[in-house]
Order: structure tokens, then C-alpha cells, then sequence
């Protein structure tokens, strides 16, 4: 796991656009970029809201995807965010967005589909899950339609029912990741408490107590089957107390693997710490979180994190796979700890992530440009150094640009 082979490096060019988008950097305060951004936003809020005015109807009429992560919820939940900016929706003429998003979200409710929560319960790819949030947070918004609420009055219930489908005899095959799986459902729950929901916190114990569960027991097993000691090599890290797997692979990233199912149960602790079981935290998700914030390639200069355990290409730099989606997970440890190693390590990450520059897999959250500029604005947040927002900001600025060209597709990007 030392430096990356020359071929490596060749497989690296073809996944990274670096056309000296660092150039952009720009050497202002943060008053500064805040005052610009409007003016940096309005071009490509404005293509998006012709798109969604093209569109909508059509995500309507077939309800094929009412999925947060890639269909018709996510488009309403960014219309309840920006609900939340009332001064930059004046400002982008962006009225019409949020009042139309906030029309159809019953309509989304109403065709939510039960039939695959066996094997999917999470609020980014359920076509039940999903619409039933962005109804329950619309039925806290002040200021919503009467009617639009009437509608979504039943949402919070509905997702708290679903509780049963994590925790069922025949939840054997329900994955424990985010994308799919059990923490992609108490990740819902950790919203609906934000906005001030009671969540039942027997319910939310009993599903992570699943998920320590079944990562306690996959620990023991590739313990002694041998199967750990194959695919720790060649890192010499003993095998930590909590091993999860997608696919029967072992995957570290946020989107299937360790780091978001590890974040989730932090912010469980964050919220409602008697959620967890007794000595859960120290005794078994910090030291998880440990191992794998040590996981990392050796080198100042490739400071990036395989995609799976047993994997030892470092190709991947993006949220579902590699730094940026292991970064926000160290942040958040080292607000829960305090211990400066995890900060450390966050830091030397995003270092990587603003050196290898822009993605060629276009700009959205999951693989896309944009996961890693979250990353780099949620260094920001929590060590308020001017650099990390101002990265961000050049990455918002290259997407842009990326986003206001003829050939660019919401189709792909959304």
C-alpha cells in the first residue's frame, strides 16, 4: 500500500479532468464569496428550473422514480431547502420552483410504493421511504399550502411503521449500508428529528442494534474463517470490532460501506445517545471508526482510502468510494472525541481531494464533482479555514460552467 504504480497513475488521468480548474482559486474573505454566490448560482438554478418546468409533469405521470437519490423526491426536497433561503430565492426569481415543488409533493405521496421495502428501506432510494419524508418535512414547513399538508399528515407515522421491515425474521437480505439498506432508514430518522419530530427511540435502538449486531457477528466470522486476514494485506490492522458487506464485499466508503453506516450511528449518538446500547460507542463503532481512519495509503502524497477492503487500487477519489465520503465521517468523530488524529486525517484527505481536481463522471453527490466539493465545504464548517470554502467554491464555479453547456444532460447528472 506504498505509492501508486505508474499504471495506476495512467488508470488515475482517465478518471480526473485536471484543466487547471485550481487557476480559478479565488483569493477572497469569506463575506466576499458569500456576496458573489447568488451571482455564480442564478445561471445554472435558472437551466435547472427550465428543465423542471419541461419535466415534472413527466415524473408525474409515470412515477417511475420518486427516489430522493435519482428522482422525482430529490427535485422536491431541493425545493423545500431553498424554501429555507427565502432572501436567495427572491434574488434568483426562484418563487415559481419552490411553489410548484411544494404542489407535488402530496402528488409523490400518494404513489409511493410499499412493494420492495423487504429489500429496500432507505430514504435515498426507496419509492416510499423518500416521498414519505419530504411529505413530513413539508408538513412542518410554516407557510405550506393547507391542502399540501392535509396531504402529507400521515407521512411521519408511515415512516416510523417501516421500522418493522429492518428488524423482521426475513430482514436477512436487507443490506446495513447507506444507498439500500438500514442506515439509509435511521439516517431518515436523524432528519426527522432536525426538524423536530419526536421519534420513538425504541425504535430507532432496536435498529441499530440490528446493525451492531450483524456487524458483530461478520467481525467473529471473517475472524475465523480467515477470510479478514487475507483481505487486510497488505496492511497488518487487526480486525475491528464492527465488519459490514455489500455484495459480499467489504466496501469503506459512504454510499455502501463502512463510512456511512459508521456516520449514521454517530449521529444517532449525537441525537439520542440512549439509542445506543450500553458501551456501544467506545467499545465498538470509535474503535471501527479507528481502524478505518488508519486504512489509508501510506504517502503524503496519495493520502486516499481503497474502495474495499482487499482492494488496493488507489483510483477512486469521490463520495461513494474514497476520501470524500470518509472526510464528513472523521469530522464528525472528531466532534464526538475531540481526538485531533481524526482532524488530522480529514485534513490530509481533503488535501488529496483538491489535488486531484475534477471528475470526469459528471457533477453529481454520489460519484460526481459535487461529492467532492461537499467534502472540502465540510472541512470548512468545521475548521472555518478560509481555503477549504474557497476550494469549494472552484469546484461550484468549474460545475457550473460544466452544467451551462449545450451537451450537458440532467438526465445523468440529477
Amino acid at each position: 500500500h506504498g505509492e501508486p504504480s505508474a499504471i495506476q497513475n495512467i488508470i488515475m488521468s482517465r478518471s480526473y479532468k485536471n484543466t487547471n480548474y485550481q487557476s480559478n482559486f479565488p483569493q477572497k474573505e469569506e463575506k466576499d464569496i458569500v456576496a458573489a454566490l447568488p451571482l455564480l448560482l442564478k445561471p445554472v438554478l435558472k437551466k435547472l428550473l427550465n428543465y423542471l418546468e419541461g419535466h415534472l409533469e413527466d415524473y408525474c405521470a409515470s412515477c417511475r422514480d420518486l427516489s430522493i437519490y435519482t428522482g422525482l423526491s430529490g427535485i422536491l426536497l431541493l425545493g423545500l431547502r431553498l424554501n429555507q433561503s427565502p432572501d436567495l430565492v427572491k434574488a434568483l426569481h426562484l418563487e415559481n420552483l419552490v411553489s410548484r415543488a411544494q404542489s407535488l409533493i402530496g402528488e409523490a405521496v400518494q404513489h409511493r410504493e410499499k412493494c420492495k421495502l423487504s429489500k429496500n428501506v432507505s430514504v435515498f432510494t426507496s419509492n416510499y421511504v423518500g416521498p414519505c419524508l419530504v411529505g413530513a418535512l413539508l408538513y412542518r414547513e410554516e407557510g405550506a399550502e393547507p391542502a399540501a399538508k392535509e396531504a402529507c399528515s400521515i407521512c411521519f407515522d408511515k415512516i416510523v411503521n417501516c421500522e418493522r421491515y429492518t428488524t423482521v425474521p426475513s430482514s436477512s437480505d436487507m443490506p446495513n449500508e447507506l444507498l439500500y439498506g438500514r442506515a439509509g432508514y435511521l439516517a431518515c430518522l436523524t432528519l426527522l428529528v432536525d426538524a423536530g419530530y419526536d421519534v420513538p427511540v425504541d425504535f430507532v435502538r432496536t435498529v441499530v442494534e440490528r446493525i451492531l449486531s450483524d456487524g458483530c457477528r461478520l467481525s467473529k466470522e471473517m475472524q475465523t474463517n480467515g477470510t479478514y486476514q487475507e483481505l487486510i494485506k497488505p496492511w497488518t490492522l487487526r480486525c475491528p470490532p464492527l465488519m459490514f458487506q455489500w455484495h459480499d464485499k467489504a466496501y469503506l466508503g459512504a454510499a455502501h460501506g463502512f463510512a456511512g453506516i459508521l456516520m449514521t450511528l454517530l449521529k444517532i449518538h449525537q441525537q439520542m445517545p440512549q439509542a445506543l446500547p450500553d458501551a456501544a460507542l467506545y467499545d465498538l463503532i470509535l474503535p471501527t471508526v479507528t481502524w478505518l481512519s488508519e486504512l489509508h495509503f501510506d504517502g503524503e502524497e496519495h493520502y486516499n482510502w481503497p474502495s474495499s477492503l482487499g482492494n488496493s487500487n488507489d483510483r477512486l477519489v469521490q463520495w461513494c468510494h474514497g476520501a470524500p465520503g470518509i472526510i464528513p465521517l472523521l469530522l464528525l468523530a472528531h466532534t464526538v472525541t475531540s481526538d485531533a488524529s481524526y482532524l488530522e486525517k480529514a485534513e490530509k484527505g481533503g488535501r488529496e481531494v483538491w489535488k486531484r481536481g475534477l471528475l470526469r463522471k459528471g457533477c453529481g453527490l454520489c460519484h460526481g464533482s459535487a461529492g467532492n466539493g461537499y467534502a472540502l465545504l465540510s472541512l470548512y464548517q468545521h475548521t472555518r479555514k478560509l481555503e477549504y470554502l474557497q476550494q469549494a467554491v472552484v469546484v461550484c464555479s468549474a460545475l457550473s460552467v460544466e452544467i451551462r453547456q449545450p451537451r450537458f444532460s440532467w438526465k445523468v447528472e440529477v
